[in-house]
């Protein structure tokens, strides 16, 4: 297996940026490989922000979280795939068929435009709810951990390529799916106290510890006094681990 360099297990959100003020900030961390663009900077520039950071030579995990009915969703996946991004994300809870549906329109999509497919994430339960939120709001009886256990399980069996869960559930997740899927986290924090948005959070050593095999870091890095200090720490904090 090929092994993955510990840059490249992290991927920077630039979603408070615009373009402009992006476009300085990888200039200053050249080490960074992924950017995660997500609906607040796509929205904002539209998809010209994709072909400006592939230009920079960065890989692209377009996180536009696609929840419709299966005509919707697998159609919206075939254009998102034409762009040449490297991952784009769906919920999962859109069901089994949307799932699969969505993954065969993105190979679609990508053979047209003549690019590499994308993996197909499945968003499990986003990072920002609490327990209490998540069995009150939603209405849910059982856990947040079983939700996303099922929900990782419909991924995979969609033959999705991984999914997106809290630091706190890829441990439980890895033991069941191997290196064969991918487990991306959002939800890290390097000062644990300091939970801004999110609830379920770790930091990043503790989040590779548990299995995750990229982690999305966005203000640690992006409002840092130095930018290029905070990812390299972040870096070598991961090392130890390896």
């Amino acid at each position: 297996m090929k092994k993955i360099s510990i840059e490249e297990k992290i991927i920077l959100a630039i979603d408070g940026l615009d373009i402009f003020q992006a476009k300085v900030l990888l200039e200053r961390c050249p080490n960074i490989k992924w950017v995660k663009v997500g609906l607040e900077l796509f929205m904002r520039e539209g998809p010209n922000v994709i072909k400006i950071l592939k230009n920079l030579n960065k890989k692209i995990f377009l996180d536009l979280k696609f929840h419709d009915i299966p005509n919707t969703m697998s159609a919206a996946c075939y254009e998102v795939s034409k762009l040449g991004v490297d991952i784009i994300s769906v919920h999962a809870s859109a069901g089994s068929k949307a799932l699969t549906a969505s993954k065969k329109a993105s190979l679609e999509g990508a053979k047209i435009a003549t690019v590499n497919a994308p993996c197909v994430i499945g968003i499990t339960v986003l990072t920002s709810l609490s327990t209490k939120e998540f069995q009150t709001d939603l209405d849910r009886k059982n856990s947040i951990e079983e939700n996303v256990i099922r929900l990782a399980k419909l991924s995979f069996d969609a033959g999705l390529d991984g999914c997106v869960c809290s630091p706190l559930e890829a441990k439980i997740l890895r033991s069941m799916y191997k290196n064969n899927f991918e487990l991306i986290t959002p939800g890290i924090r390097t000062n644990i106290k300091k939970k801004d948005d999110q609830n379920r959070i770790m930091t990043p050593f503790e989040a590779i510890s548990n299995g995750a095999s990229k982690l999305v870091i966005g203000r640690a890095i992006t409002k840092a006094k130095d930018p290029n200090k905070a990812f390299l720490d972040i870096c070598e904090s991961i090392c130890y681990y390896h």
